[in-house]
C-alpha cells in the first residue's frame, strides 16, 4: 500500500507547482520588450538620434515591483551611448543617449535585458541610418526607394521626383522628401523639366501639367491625345519642344509650353518612342528606342532621314560641342563628329544583365559626366570623346538609372526592389 501511496504524492506535488509556480521563477513571455524610439529614421552620421533613447521592458505578471536590467550596446556604425547599465524605472523605462557615428550607414543600437537574478530574457535592436560624406548609402525604404523619375533645378535650387505614382518635393536634407499635394496633379507618372525651369508631369490619365514657378504651383496643358484617358510617353528636347506618343496614335510635339500640338509626319510617327535633340544645324536628330533607329529631320519633324549604324542604337545623347554618342544593343557606345555619317566606338560597355528595362543615362556636373550602365554601375569620364578618360566610378550590378539633384548628390535605383543609392560628395 505504500508504494501506491507515495505515488500519489508525488502527482500532488507535481500538479501544486504546475498551478502554484515559483514566484522566484520568470518566463520570457511575461515580459515585452520594445524600443519606443521610432525605428529605421534617417540622420547624418555624427548626429544624436536622442540624448534619451527610450526602452520598454515590461512584465505583466508583476509590473509594479519587478524591475530589469538593461544593457545598452553599440553593434555597428561606431559612435556612442551615454548610459550602458540601467534598470527600467516604475513604468519599465530605461533610458540612454545614442550618437551616430560613421562606421556604417545602418546602425545598430542592441538592448540586453535579464532580470534581477541576472538570468538573461531578451535581446533587441534599434535600427536607424546615418548619411555619410563619400560614401554609397543603400537606403531601403520608401518613398525614396521606389523614385521612378526625377528633375533638378540648379537655379532655383529644388527638387522634386515621383514616387509609387505620388509627386515630392526634396527637404531641406538631401535623403528627405515630402509629398506634394495639389488637386491638378492626379497619379504622376513622369515628370521633365526643360531649359528655362518650366517642369511638366505627365500622368497615368493622359493629362499633362506644368509648372513655371519652380513648383509652387501646377496648371493643365491641353491634352496631347483629348480622346484618350491613358498615358503616353514623353520627352523634352534640348529646344524646350514637348515630344509625345501612344500606340494608338502618331507622334506629336508642342513648341509653346503644352498650350498647342503638332504631328509628327512620315512612318516614324508611328513607331515609338526615344530622345529628341536639336541639332546646331537646325535639324533634329531622334532615337526610336523600341524599334532601335536613328533618324535625322531638316523640317520640324515633317519628313525624316534614317541614320545608318554600325549596330542597332538604344539611347542617343549629345555633348554642347554637337558630337553624337549612342549606345548600341551590342553594349558599345559609339560617337560621330560628323552628324551621323561615321561612327567610331569609344567604350565596350559588360552588364551582367540585359533587360529592356535599361535606363542607360547621361548626366553632367560640374567637369564630369557619370554614365549608368545598368547591370554594371556608374563610369565617370572628363571627356566623353576620349577612350581613356574613362574609369569605373561605382560597381553595382543592381542599379538601372542614376539622378543628380540640384546641389549634385547622386542618387541611384535598382531595377527591381526599393533600395536606392546616395552619395554626397565633399569635393565638386
Amino acid at each position: 500500500m505504500r508504494k501506491p501511496f507515495f505515488l500519489i504524492a508525488i502527482l500532488c506535488v507535481a500538479l501544486s507547482c504546475d498551478r502554484y509556480p515559483d514566484p522566484s521563477v520568470k518566463s520570457v513571455k511575461d515580459y515585452s520588450f520594445s524600443f519606443q524610439t521610432s525605428q529605421a529614421m534617417k540622420f547624418l552620421a555624427g548626429e544624436w538620434v536622442s540624448d534619451s533613447v527610450r526602452f520598454s521592458a515590461v512584465n505583466y505578471i508583476n509590473p509594479v515591483n519587478d524591475s530589469v536590467k538593461v544593457d545598452f550596446e553599440i553593434v555597428t556604425g561606431g559612435g556612442k551611448i551615454t548610459n550602458q547599465s540601467v534598470y527600467t524605472d516604475k513604468n519599465g523605462l530605461a533610458y540612454t543617449g545614442w550618437k551616430l557615428g560613421s562606421g556604417s550607414f545602418e546602425q545598430i543600437l542592441r538592448a540586453k535585458s535579464y532580470d534581477l537574478s541576472g538570468n538573461f530574457l531578451s535581446s533587441t535592436d534599434l535600427i536607424e541610418y546615418g548619411f555619410r560624406n563619400d560614401e554609397w548609402d543603400a537606403y531601403p525604404g520608401s518613398p525614396d526607394g521606389n523614385i521612378s523619375e526625377m528633375v533638378a533645378d540648379t537655379v532655383n535650387k529644388v527638387t522634386f521626383m515621383i514616387a509609387n505614382s505620388k509627386l515630392y518635393k526634396q527637404g531641406e536634407r538631401y535623403f528627405k522628401w515630402d509629398e506634394i499635394i495639389d488637386p491638378v496633379v492626379n497619379s504622376p507618372r513622369t515628370i521633365n523639366i526643360d531649359k528655362t525651369g518650366t517642369m511638366y508631369i505627365s500622368t497615368w490619365n493622359g493629362e499633362l501639367v506644368r509648372s513655371t514657378n519652380h513648383g509652387e504651383s501646377w496648371n493643365t496643358c491641353s491634352k496631347p491625345y483629348p480622346d484618350r484617358p491613358y498615358y503616353f510617353y514623353i520627352d523634352l528636347s534640348n529646344d524646350n519642344y514637348i515630344w509625345v506618343f501612344a500606340w494608338d496614335h502618331r507622334s506629336r510635339y508642342s513648341k509653346d509650353g503644352g498650350n498647342t500640338w503638332i504631328e509628327v509626319g512620315g512612318d516614324v510617327s508611328l513607331l515609338g518612342y526615344g530622345d529628341h535633340v536639336r541639332l546646331k544645324d537646325g535639324s533634329i536628330l531622334f532615337n526610336c528606342q523600341n524599334y532601335c533607329s536613328l533618324y535625322r529631320s531638316f523640317d520640324e519633324g515633317q519628313t525624316w532621314t534614317k541614320i545608318v549604324t554600325l549596330d542597332l542604337p538604344i539611347k542617343l545623347y549629345v555633348d554642347d560641342e554637337d558630337k553624337i554618342f549612342v549606345v548600341t544593343e551590342a553594349m558599345s557606345l559609339y560617337m560621330s563628329t560628323d552628324y551621323g555619317t561615321t561612327f567610331t566606338i569609344v567604350q565596350e560597355l559588360y552588364p551582367s544583365w540585359i533587360s529592356s528595362g535599361f535606363c542607360f543615362t547621361f548626366n553632367k556636373w560640374g567637369k564630369f559626366y557619370y554614365i549608368c550602365v545598368p547591370g554594371f554601375g556608374i563610369l565617370k569620364s572628363t571627356n566623353l570623346s576620349n577612350p581613356d578618360s574613362y574609369s569605373e566610378y561605382y560597381k553595382n550590378n543592381n542599379l538601372n538609372n542614376l539622378f543628380i539633384d540640384h546641389n549634385g548628390v547622386l542618387i541611384g535605383k535598382e531595377l527591381q526592389g526599393t533600395t536606392v543609392y546616395y552619395r554626397k560628395n565633399s569635393k565638386k
